[in-house]
């Protein structure tokens, strides 16, 4: 199931079978985002949270991979240093 608040709502299903199990697999792609014409500078702080600054700015933790995706220098969000500048849509 994919919800309406996930990266994957308007995502292309793929639906492949594995040739020796005979198995299908689904999987979803999606587009990132080319332009970053919306937004403003978060400065990230130690105790902060990636679904807590997605509720205070796009009021719902659930769109935090927004912001991930308009931070695609961050692979992994636990790992964000106090200091880091982040994009965040405004939109």
């Amino acid at each position: 199931m994919i919800y309406l608040d996930s990266r994957y709502v308007d995502g292309l299903l793929y639906k492949a079978q594995d040739s020796r199990s005979k198995k299908y697999q689904v999987s979803v792609f999606r587009e990132f985002p080319t332009e970053l014409a919306n937004y403003f500078l978060y400065t990230w702080v130690e105790t902060d949270r990636l679904d807590i600054v997605a509720n205070t700015f796009l009021g719902n933790p659930n769109l935090w991979w927004r912001i991930m995706d308009f931070n695609p220098d961050i692979i992994d969000p636990a790992t964000i240093e106090p200091g880091t500048l982040l994009r965040i849509p405004n939109e």
